[in-house]
């Protein structure tokens, strides 16, 4: 699902590798198996993974000119699941806690500021989870290389759209749009890791402010463009030795156009010491 804070993209979840070689070309449904069987494993193993994120947001006019300063935070970032009822379908959730903003302790006007990412979402890869995979269509792409490995792309679309959310809050817009992206994912065929996610608007999205901030007729705006990429790397733990694909950096653009909004605007997250939570409550570094 994509869900927007004037237009801000969440990511984020841990995926397993093994030590395994590259083997031949797998059909859609191996690979697919495979990249969900790597998931529900390492969430039997580990009930959360916490890590710092640092976020770095720029806004620009039309003519690309910058508006104002670029705005860095940096956040408790937390990947929790619940593996312990087998009949319920396993879910992935992102907890961000907002630890700094330009280097200082954040105030109270800060958590609410526009651009913050929002606090809890769900993580763009539990497209792949076996109780999800359902919700979507996959096709294969082709062969790609990614950090010197072998990775096979798939591209991947929801089969339905759900009832978009549109929350005004002062002068911010928060937008829950499920169903209303797609996306590519890598994967490394013999070990199921995955290696990189992209994901963009499948098409414009047109709403009305609402009438109560109108001062005459609402204004119609548009979000013309959200695109987002993640790329991952191996993240070795010990006691017990594991090594997980944590992510280690996501670029996202979107362009919303509409009477009282700069049109464009990038965010860089960037992920560092990750800690995980294994089942018996040890933290590993």
């Amino acid at each position: 699902m994509l869900t927007l804070r004037l237009a801000v993209l969440i990511g984020g979840l841990a995926l397993g590798v093994s030590a395994a070689a590259q083997g031949p070309a797998v059909s859609l449904e191996t690979l697919l198996a495979r990249a969900g069987a790597q998931l529900e494993e390492h969430y039997q193993r580990a009930q959360r993974i916490v890590s710092t994120e640092k976020v770095w947001v720029r806004s620009f006019h039309r003519n690309m000119r910058s508006n104002g300063s670029p705005r860095h935070m940096e956040f408790e970032h937390r990947v929790e699941w619940d593996a312990q009822n087998p009949d319920v379908a396993l879910t992935v959730t992102v907890f961000r806690e907002l630890l700094l903003v330009d280097g200082r302790m954040p105030t109270a006007d800060d958590l609410d500021a526009c651009l913050t990412p929002v606090e809890v979402d769900d993580d763009p890869l539990s497209v792949l989870l076996p109780g999800r995979q359902g919700d979507f269509r996959f096709r294969l792409e082709g062969q790609d290389r990614i950090d010197g490995r072998e990775t096979t792309r798939v591209a991947f679309e929801p089969r339905e759209q759900g009832e978009p959310e549109i929350t005004w809050d002062d002068d911010c817009v928060s937008l829950a749009l499920p169903g209303h992206s797609a996306g590519e994912v890598w994967i490394e065929p013999a070990t199921g890791a995955v290696l990189r996610l992209d994901e963009f608007l499948m098409g414009q999205f047109e709403f009305r402010e609402p009438p109560e901030r109108a001062r005459d007729i609402p204004a119609r705006l548009t979000l013309e463009r959200s695109e987002t990429s993640i790329r991952y790397a191996q993240v070795e733990f010990d006691d017990p030795a594991e090594v997980f694909m944590l992510p280690r950096a996501i670029e996202s653009s979107w362009t919303l156009l509409g009477p009282g909004f700069v049109p464009r605007y990038v965010r860089r997250q960037e992920f560092t010491k990750h800690r995980r939570f294994v089942g018996d409550g040890r933290i590993v570094r």
